[in-house]
């Protein structure tokens, strides 16, 4: 790479690292990526509120321009208006990727603790954050999918095993017969009688 073609990337603001052949460009975790992403990144998103603020101009130019709208009820709607760019940087996904690793490992190891020294809903917004908002469409999904059958019913799911549940809860248990219990223990009975007498003689 020349010494112009640098100049015009610093000047743009674009990392070295992106472009020249014989920098490698490393993409593995969050740690490990240059600061110069983390600051073309911040770079990117001051363009882009730049951006929002010359397509709102040329917007109200166009609509007032027309007679589709009055300088009026473009106050109202101005503030409604918003623009949705795509978000190319992957340095918030790997961030993410890892906070979740993370909290997922928190959660395995505070697990044996859920409903001894920790609640359920504790767990839920202090280790994993999730809003209430999130817990209750989490809820929901879970139940239509217990529902569809996409997910087992944790009621017919052994908790340790993993296993299904019998669906009848007396299988494997030999049933006991009241009467036939009374009616052994009074042959048990007449036979020691016997066998005492027997003694006696």
């Amino acid at each position: 790479m020349n010494i112009s073609k640098r100049k015009l990337y610093r000047a743009l603001g674009v990392p070295e690292s992106r472009i020249g052949a014989d920098s490698g460009f490393n993409l593995g975790r969050s740690s490990e990526i240059l600061r110069d992403e983390l600051q073309f990144s911040k770079f990117v998103g001051r363009l882009r509120k730049r951006f929002a603020h010359m397509f709102n101009d040329m917007l109200k130019t166009q609509l007032i321009l027309k007679n589709i709208v009055t300088p009026e009820d473009w106050k109202q709607m101005e503030d409604h208006i918003q623009y949705d760019f795509l978000y190319d940087n992957q340095f918030a996904e790997l961030k993410e990727s890892e906070m979740l690793q993370n909290r997922l490992s928190n959660l395995a190891t505070i697990e044996p603790y859920i409903g001894k020294f920790y609640s359920t809903e504790y767990i839920r917004k202090r280790i994993l954050r999730q809003t209430d908002q999130e817990i209750e469409e989490i809820d929901m999904q879970i139940e239509d999918e217990i529902q569809k059958g996409i997910l087992p019913n944790p009621a017919e799911v052994d908790p340790v095993t993993g296993e299904p549940l019998p669906q009848n809860g007396n299988l494997g248990q030999v049933p006991e017969d009241e009467d036939e219990d009374e009616a052994s223990g009074q042959i048990t009975d007449a036979e020691y009688q016997k066998d005492t007498k027997t003694a006696e003689i």
